[in-house]
C-alpha cells in the first residue's frame, strides 16, 4: 500500500473500531445478565483501545480526525437488539469480527500491535453466547422469501422469453408459487422428520447396547410438532417471496405488466440484499446491488433460454 493511502486506512480501521465500541456499549446496556453485560463492557473497552492507536497514527501523521459519527449498518443494529433481542445481531456482529480479523492480517501494523489476534478472541468470545431462536427464524424468513422470489421470477422470465402471453405467464407464475411452496414444505417436513427418527433410533441403539435409559440429546428434533411447523414456515416464506413477481399483474395495465414484473422483483431482490447485510458484515450498498446483479443475471439466462426455444419452436 502507497504511503499516501495509509491516512485513508487508519481512519477506516479508526471508525471501524468505534462503531463496534459504540454497539457493544449498546449492548452492554440492552443485556439483563450480569456476567454477560461486563463481557459486552470489556469488549468495548478493547474496541475503544484500537481506535485510540489509530488515532494515534493518525496525529503523528498530522492528519485531522474528524468527529465520530456511528455507521447506519451500526445503529441499524443498535434497533434490531432493542426490538428483538440481542441474540438477533450477534451472528452479524460475529461476522464483523472475523471481517476485521481478516483486514488486519493483511496490514503489518496492526499484526504488530496485536488487533487481529484481538478481534479473533472477541470472535471467540462471542460464539459462547447462544444465539436465540427468534434470530435464526428470522434469518431463515430472509432466505426463504428470497428463494420464493428469485425461482418463480426466474420462472416467469422464461416463459416470457419464450413468447408466452400475459395470461399464460400469469398461470407459470401462479403454478410456480403453489408447486415450489409445496415442495419447500415436503422438502422441510422431511429434513426435520429424518433428524426426529435418527435422534429416537440413536436414542434406541444406546438404550439396547447398555440397557440404560437415555436421555434424548435433542429434544426439539424430537418434537412431533417441528417438522409441521418447519413445513407451514417454509412454505408461508417461499410464498411470500414468489408473490412479488405476480402483483403487477393484479393491478398494472396489460402491456405494462412484464416490465412491472422485473421492476419491483429488482427492487424486492435489492430490498432482501439490505436485510442480508445485517448477517454478512458486508455493507448494505454492497449486499443488495449484488443481490440485484446475481438475481438479475439468472432471470435473463433463464429469458435467454426461453426465448431460444421459442424461436426453434417457431413461436417467435
Amino acid at each position: 500500500m502507497s504511503r499516501s493511502a495509509e491516512p485513508a486506512r487508519w481512519l477506516r480501521n479508526w471508525r471501524d473500531e468505534l462503531d463496534s465500541a459504540a454497539l457493544y456499549e449498546a449492548l452492554a446496556h440492552i443485556e439483563r445478565d450480569r456476567r454477560q453485560r461486563d463481557v459486552y463492557q470489556e469488549l468495548a473497552s478493547a474496541e475503544r483501545r484500537h481506535a485510540a492507536f489509530w488515532e494515534q497514527r493518525l496525529h503523528t501523521a498530522g492528519e485531522v480526525v474528524p468527529p465520530f459519527r456511528c455507521a447506519l449498518r451500526t445503529r441499524v443494529l443498535i434497533h434490531l437488539a432493542r426490538r428483538l433481542g440481542i441474540g438477533f445481531v450477534v451472528p452479524s456482529v460475529i461476522a464483523r469480527e472475523m471481517r476485521d480479523r481478516d483486514a488486519y492480517d493483511h496490514q503489518e501494523d496492526a499484526r504488530a500491535a496485536g488487533l487481529a489476534h484481538d478481534e479473533h478472541g472477541h470472535a471467540a468470545t462471542l460464539r459462547r453466547r447462544r444465539v436465540g431462536g427468534l434470530g435464526n427464524n428470522l434469518r431463515a424468513a430472509v432466505l426463504g422469501a428470497n428463494d420464493g422470489l428469485a425461482s418463480n421470477f426466474c420462472l416467469m422470465m422464461g416463459v416470457a422469453g419464450g413468447g408466452g402471453s400475459t395470461t399464460t405467464i400469469l398461470l407459470t407464475g401462479i403454478a410456480g408459487l403453489v408447486s415450489g411452496s409445496c415442495s419447500m414444505a415436503l422438502g422441510e417436513w422431511l429434513s426435520v422428520t429424518n433428524a426426529r427418527e435418527l435422534s429416537l433410533s440413536q436414542a434406541d441403539r444406546a438404550m439396547g447396547a447398555t440397557g440404560v435409559e437415555v436421555e434424548d440429546t435433542d429434544p426439539e428434533a424430537c418434537s412431533a410438532n417441528d417438522a409441521a411447523n418447519a413445513a407451514i414456515f417454509s412454505a408461508l416464506l417461499f410464498s411470500l417471496g414468489a408473490l412479488v413477481p405476480l402483483l403487477p399483474f393484479g393491478v398494472l395495465p396489460v402491456a405494462v405488466r412484464i416490465r412491472g414484473t422485473i421492476v419491483v422483483s429488482i427492487v424486492a431482490l435489492f430490498g432482501i440484499g439490505l436485510a442480508t447485510s445485517l448477517f454478512n458484515a458486508r455493507s448494505p450498498w454492497f449486499s443488495g446491488v449484488r443481490q440485484v446483479v446475481i438475481g438479475a443475471a439468472a432471470a435473463a439466462v433463464t429469458y435467454l433460454v426461453g426465448w431460444t426455444f421459442g424461436a426453434l419452436a417457431g413461436i417467435h
